[in-house]
């Protein structure tokens, strides 16, 4: 009977011959956008179950409700986000995979979800706070937490990349808040930058395949992200609709939260990604977050660089590279730098000089939001982004141009305002 059940469900087959398990979250109503609104993804309740042999076993019953499975290294452990009881603030907690009592992981008045192991035995989360949710990273062990998100809005970490940068996911600065795009940041805050530079549909509930790329939900189905290719590839798969994440199995068959129509419930369903495969229910109904039980590599440790020095050091290669418009040669003779203030209102810092060649170098305050506006010499606006970025204390970020993109590499010269001057244009304060 066992075995039949395995055909039925056509799932891979472990060494004993039955299916390898996974984690899920059963929930009668789910509502992913609820978090961009500090609203109640799980309204109705939530459940983070194992499935394994064809059976179903609720992992932390203890919790009044529980989502965000996320499985540890060695494949003993789950983090996960909670309640002790229903209306009190979600939480990070730690449970074993075999069964027992969860620990406690995070505490305060805000909701803490959204948990993902990090290198040195330390995991990210995000955290409701006034400005919105920020993400975090603190020790399993206990200790004071990190901020690894400096600027108003709702940052939602997506995973740990194989290279140790922590996956996020927000809202595009400028555009409405039901759009997101993919972000990459270190673990010490550092490094922040967007995955794609080309800020198309709304990009969410991204995962790492084997390969490297980068599958994430668009719309009501999947796009992916290739090393080869600056923007997203749709994913061709059959009609219906996704609530990502995806989750890989070895052998490149993925797992999903499917439904055909709208009318219909979600269920974790089984396919090939490709357009010709049919999902397979596997569990279900009101199935999401499907999260393989498998023993995978440690994230690596990035040792910080960050240093004492006061603000950031900012250098900008070539601002005539640029992916989103042309910029006249010779067109740009300033840059200004602009900052928030606590209201959130726009604030300019100064200006520096561009070189002939565009390149240009700047101190600016760090842990606040910047953003770069470039232009002539009679003071009017060539190019300014759109968005803001912020740096750590005691950053140095070089950029390759204006609105280059992550994917671009830098010519192999030195740029003109370093053969000028080693010292940054210091913009550590506002201008008068």
């Amino acid at each position: 009977m066992g075995l039949l059940i395995v055909l039925l469900l056509g799932l891979p087959l472990g060494a004993a011959g039955l299916p390898a398990a996974f984690l899920y979250t059963e929930a009668p109503r789910y509502d992913a956008q609820a978090a961009l609104g500090a609203g109640d993804r799980f309204p109705a309740g939530a459940a983070v179950k194992v499935f394994s042999q064809g059976v179903s076993r609720q992992l932390a019953p203890s919790l009044a409700s529980s989502a965000d499975a996320a499985l540890s290294p060695d494949a003993q452990f789950v983090l996960i986000s909670g309640q002790q009881r229903a209306g009190q603030p979600w939480q990070i907690w730690e449970v074993p995979l075999a069964g027992g009592p969860p620990k406690q992981l995070t505490s305060g008045a805000g909701d803490c979800i959204r948990p993902f192991y990090a290198a040195e035995r330390k995991f990210v989360y995000a955290r409701q706070t006034p400005q919105g949710f920020q993400i975090e990273i603190a020790p399993l062990q206990g200790g004071e937490p990190q901020r690894l998100t400096w600027m108003p809005g709702d940052f939602l970490p997506d995973g740990i990349l194989r290279d140790g940068r922590v996956l996020f996911e927000t809202a595009f600065p400028g555009v409405p808040s039901a759009v997101r795009d993919l972000y990459t940041v270190y673990t010490d805050g550092s490094g922040v930058e967007t995955r794609r530079c080309d800020h198309g549909p709304d990009r969410r509930s991204a995962a790492e395949l084997a390969t490297g790329d980068l599958i994430f939900q668009t719309g009501a189905g999947l796009a992916r992200f290739t090393s080869a290719r600056a923007g997203q590839l749709d994913v061709a798969l059959p009609k219906g609709q996704y609530a990502g994440p995806v989750a890989e199995f070895d052998g490149g068959e993925w797992l999903a939260a499917y439904r055909a129509g709208a009318d219909d419930a979600y269920w974790i369903c089984r396919f090939a990604p490709r357009q010709s495969a049919q999902p397979v229910k596997v569990v279900g109904p009101n199935a999401y977050q499907p999260v393989p039980v498998r023993v995978r590599p440690v994230p690596p440790y990035h040792p910080s660089s960050l240093g004492n020095r006061e603000g950031a050091n900012l250098l900008c290669l070539n601002t005539y590279v640029s992916k989103s418009q042309q910029i006249p040669k010779n067109s740009v003779a300033e840059v200004r730098v602009w900052s928030q203030n606590s209201r959130g209102g726009a604030v300019a810092l100064g200006k520096a000089p561009v070189e002939p060649d565009g390149s240009f170098y700047v101190q600016t305050p760090s842990e606040a939001p910047l953003r770069f506006e470039l232009l002539d010499a009679g003071g009017k606006t060539i190019a300014a982004e759109k968005g803001w970025f912020w740096a750590r204390k005691g950053e140095q970020r070089v950029c390759v141009g204006c609105h280059a993109g992550p994917e671009r590499a830098p010519e192999n010269i030195t740029p003109q305002v370093l053969l000028r001057t080693q010292k940054p244009v210091p913009m550590l304060k506002p201008a008068d």
